[in-house]
């Protein structure tokens, strides 16, 4: 699945579902909806996006007037419906950026680095925990990983 981007130089806010048949050939369809515009996420480029248990979820990503996006939308496959996550007064709040990647983990999405501003590049970790439905503080190595000198340079013994 793939949202969003450019489609003859406009941004959109559509879901494109790609199926990769025996013979190889892609096969695209768009993923209809009947909610209205204002029941989906705005049009977009450069978010980002990741699975989990039926839900695509959509993060940040840049409008039309190049504004940075901090917004969190899930997109229920099985419904073909958008619900929009709202951060709670007193919660976490992300940066707006574009440009960042998402992977989904351990019921949890991580989502890296993007762009800020024109200049400034971010180099931070957001994790979104999907039990609370919140931003939570980054997470330290898990216990199973040696960040060991020796290891990371690749001396392992």
């Amino acid at each position: 699945m793939v949202f969003g981007g450019f489609v003859n130089g406009s941004r959109v806010n559509e879901i494109c579902k790609f199926n990769v048949p025996s013979n190889q050939t892609i096969e695209g369809t768009v993923c209809e909806t009947t909610q209205t515009q204002e029941q989906c996420p705005k049009p977009r480029a450069s978010a980002s996006s990741a699975y989990h248990n039926g839900k695509l979820y959509i993060f940040g990503g840049q409008d039309d007037d190049n504004n940075k996006l901090d917004d969190l939308w899930a997109f229920d496959t099985a419904e073909h419906t958008w619900k929009q996550i709202q951060i709670q007064d007193g919660d976490m709040l992300p940066l707006a950026r574009s440009g960042h990647t998402a992977v989904t983990y351990n019921n949890k999405m991580y989502i890296f680095g993007g762009i800020l501003e024109l200049t400034k590049e971010l180099n931070d970790m957001l994790v979104f925990c999907f039990s609370s439905m919140k931003f939570v503080q980054g997470e330290e190595a898990p216990n199973h990983m040696d960040r060991s000198p020796e290891k990371r340079q690749g001396t392992v013994q």
